[in-house]
């Protein structure tokens, strides 16, 4: 049983590395897709929101994106400014 394992998880890798070996672009969008058209890439959530993204993280750039109609959207803090304060997005 053990060396049918070990055989499975050989072919296996032999097979994941198949596709590097090719050429193949490999995407990987931890925190969602961003589109350039939106301006410039906001980064990761900020540290004392990270709580909150955890489970959902690839939903981030959304968020991000609909808190930007927001005048002063700050993606840094997760936050904009609205009658002289610093408000929290929920979107």
């Amino acid at each position: 049983m053990r060396k049918l394992i070990i055989a499975g998880l050989a072919a296996a890798s032999l097979l994941g590395g198949a596709g590097a070996a090719l050429g193949q672009p490999v995407v990987v969008e931890r925190w969602g897709h961003w589109d350039p058209a939106w301006g410039a890439d906001p980064g990761p959530p900020p540290r004392p929101m990270w709580r909150h993204w955890r489970h959902h993280e690839n939903h981030w750039y959304e968020h991000v994106h609909s808190c930007m109609v927001h005048e002063r959207y700050d993606p840094h803090r997760d936050r904009y400014w609205e009658h002289h304060r610093w408000v929290v997005c929920r979107d």
